[in-house]
C-alpha cells in the first residue's frame, strides 16, 4: 500500500452512495484478479468450463449447477484471500494460529473446487463420451 494515495488517506467511513458501494465492490475483484494468481486460474478454468458447455447439448438444470460451482468457486477464493489478507494484516511474525486460519481458509478453495471436478465430470464426461461414440 502506498501511504500517499489518497484513497488510502481517507477514514473508513459508510459508503455514501450505491455507486461507492458497488465502485468499492469491483475495485476489490480487480484487487483479487491482480494479486492471487489461483484466482485467474479459478475464473479461467470456470470460463473454460462454460465455454465447453456451449458445445454441448446441456439443459437448464445442467447450466445451473456449472454456473453454481462455477461461482462458488470463485466466492470461497475470495473468502480464502480476506482471510490471508487479514491475517497479514494482524499478524507480523509465524504464529501457529495465523497458520491454521490461512490453511483452513485455503482448504475451503480446495473443497469446493474438488465439488466443481465432481459435478463437472457428472455433467460433461457423459456427454463428451456421447459425442465422442
Amino acid at each position: 500500500m502506498d501511504l500517499n494515495d489518497n484513497e488510502e488517506q481517507q477514514l473508513p467511513q459508510k459508503n455514501r452512495t450505491y455507486r461507492d458501494s458497488f465502485r468499492f465492490a469491483f475495485k476489490g475483484i480487480q484487487t483479487a484478479f491482480q494479486e492471487e494468481r489461483n484466482m485467474r486460474v479459478h475464473v479461467m478454468t470456470g470460463a473454460a468450463v462454460l465455454l465447453l458447455g456451449l458445445l454441448l447439448p446441456l439443459n437448464r438444470t445442467e447450466w445451473l449447477w456449472l454456473i453454481l460451482v462455477s461461482y462458488l468457486v470463485f466466492v470461497m477464493e475470495l473468502i480464502n484471500t480476506v482471510a490471508e489478507n487479514v491475517v497479514d494484516l494482524v499478524t507480523e511474525e509465524y504464529h501457529p494460529i495465523a497458520k491454521k486460519v490461512k490453511d483452513m481458509a485455503a482448504a475451503v478453495v480446495l473443497v469446493t473446487a474438488l465439488f466443481s471436478v465432481i459435478v463437472g465430470g457428472i455433467i460433461i464426461v457423459p456427454k463428451l463420451i456421447q459425442i465422442i461414440m
